[in-house]
């Protein structure tokens, strides 16, 4: 009798351990429910304040007057680089021969986006000088602007020196852009054809908020110079832009 008694306290037990267990279960089911959804929701807010962080800093895409500007890739790319660049700066230089050979091989050789350069020049009155050249063969020729663009770069001075005069800009575009009319082009520099349309891109910096060069935007979006020269980053920042206006 007492065997009986004791085996069916044995059972009471166990079935109230299975229920604690059942309940301490459920407690840490509900406890790591918990902890998940609120890292989701932690991560959504981070996700939606840095899309809005990157909205609220947006350039309108008006300002740029992409249609007036030389581009290279696909000007019906939904995704726009636009670079803010001076030709005397050294800083425009490193951008041109280190960044801008892996944007067109990964982006703009694959009509996945338009790069845009429009003048930021500043550093001294041969800039505005070297913005016009870069104008004059514009007007002649869009294509061959881009031939000027590694040229000029290739073959930059001193920026504390006045090296950018029109005899220079017309001698070393002979040299390095050929099919051109160079009279026309010596003229254009001479009388300063297309000074109006340096200071147009000056005033459209500002009004974009530039202070240096080079400045870069994605679809209005200015990028941290940081990330300008960490190409990996850069790269990702574009592709998710591309993502985006999908």
């Amino acid at each position: 009798m007492e065997k009986k008694k004791s085996n069916k306290n044995s059972k009471k037990q166990m079935a109230q351990k299975r229920k604690q267990q059942r309940t301490r279960n459920m407690r840490d089911l509900t406890l790591i429910t918990g902890i998940v959804l609120a890292l989701a929701i932690g991560i959504f807010a981070l996700v939606q304040s840095t899309s809005s962080d990157a909205d609220k800093n947006r350039v309108a895409a008006s300002v740029f007057h992409y249609n007036e500007q030389p581009v290279e890739g696909n000007p019906k790319a939904k995704v726009k680089i636009a670079e803010f660049g001076d030709y005397k700066c050294p800083v425009c230089k490193k951008f041109k021969q280190e960044i801008y050979p892996q944007l067109k091989k990964d982006f703009l050789d694959t009509n996945k986006a338009g790069m845009y350069f429009i003048n930021n020049q500043f550093i001294g009155e041969d800039s505005i000088t070297a913005g016009i050249a870069g104008e004059a063969v514009y007007a002649q020729d869009k294509e061959k602007f881009w031939k000027f663009y590694d040229a000029i770069y290739d073959n930059q001075g001193d920026e504390n020196q006045t090296w950018a005069t029109p005899e220079y800009m017309v001698e070393m575009t002979k040299e390095n852009v050929p099919g051109l009319d160079y009279k026309q082009l010596a003229k254009d520099i001479k009388e300063r054809t297309y000074e109006n349309k340096v200071k147009a891109d000056k005033e459209m910096a500002d009004k974009a908020g530039v202070s240096a060069a080079p400045a870069i935007f994605i679809n209005g979006i200015p990028v941290d110079n940081k990330i300008t020269f960490d190409y990996p980053k850069l790269k990702k920042l574009i592709e998710e832009e591309g993502k985006r206006v999908q």
